[in-house]
């Protein structure tokens, strides 16, 4: 199936291309051929979702942040009515795992090769995010800070407060997912986890996300 001109427009200034090249790769793969009108719907559907949220009655960069979040719930909306809920999801982990994998390794490239150890290169990942990334909309709090240990918590998360008053709030999960992807791969010499449980996140009902890095012993 083929995108219209007016399509066309619709989605370069909905998302981005790589986006859309990647939906194109991961939902083709699921529906087929139809992939473009599905989008389609789905960008149309997005500015109901995002009116119902209180971000419609503001402006800036945490706003604009929200209105492009808005296309991924109506992208699994849309989603889960041809597919059933339970496929939609397995959809859109792949596709938002992907994605947001994508631009944590951007920004880390995107870094000056500082000396030092991998614990002061992440802490100057972790400055650089919460300047120019998503963790700028939230709230991280720092408990231990050392050579060997950086152990944080998220109080308050964009994701978890958007998708939930977007009626979708199991995609926050997948977001989780992205750290559990990228930063054992970004950061080999530190072993990250969340404590007792990777479900300690506000996602999964706590009331904060644990992010506990710690240096490797050396063999």
């Amino acid at each position: 199936m083929k995108v219209g001109l007016r399509g066309c427009a619709v989605l370069s200034t909905s998302m981005k291309l790589k986006e859309i090249k990647a939906i194109k790769y991961i939902v083709s793969a699921r529906i087929g051929r139809v992939w473009p009108l599905i989008l389609l719907k789905a960008l149309v559907r997005k500015n109901a979702i995002f009116n119902k949220t209180r971000w419609s009655k503001i402006r800036g960069l945490e706003s604009d942040f929200i209105k492009r979040m808005s296309s991924a719930s109506a992208l699994y909306v849309r989603l889960g009515e041809r597919l059933g809920r339970y496929k939609a999801f397995e959809v859109m982990e792949e596709l938002l795992v992907s994605i947001g994998c994508e631009e944590q390794w951007n920004h880390l490239n995107s870094m000056d090769s500082a000396e030092g150890s991998e614990m002061k290169r992440l802490m100057a990942f972790n400055e650089l995010i919460d300047r120019k990334g998503a963790p700028q909309f939230n709230t991280r709090e720092y408990i231990t800070q050392d050579d060997n240990t950086c152990h944080f918590l998220i109080t308050r998360c964009v994701f978890n407060d958007f998708f939930a008053e977007a009626g979708t709030p199991e995609l926050t999960k997948l977001f989780c997912k992205v750290d559990h992807r990228f930063f054992p791969e970004a950061f080999p010499g530190l072993t990250f986890h969340r404590g007792n449980s990777w479900e300690n996140t506000i996602a999964y009902g706590k009331e904060h996300c644990e992010f506990v890095f710690e240096k490797k012993e050396e063999t």
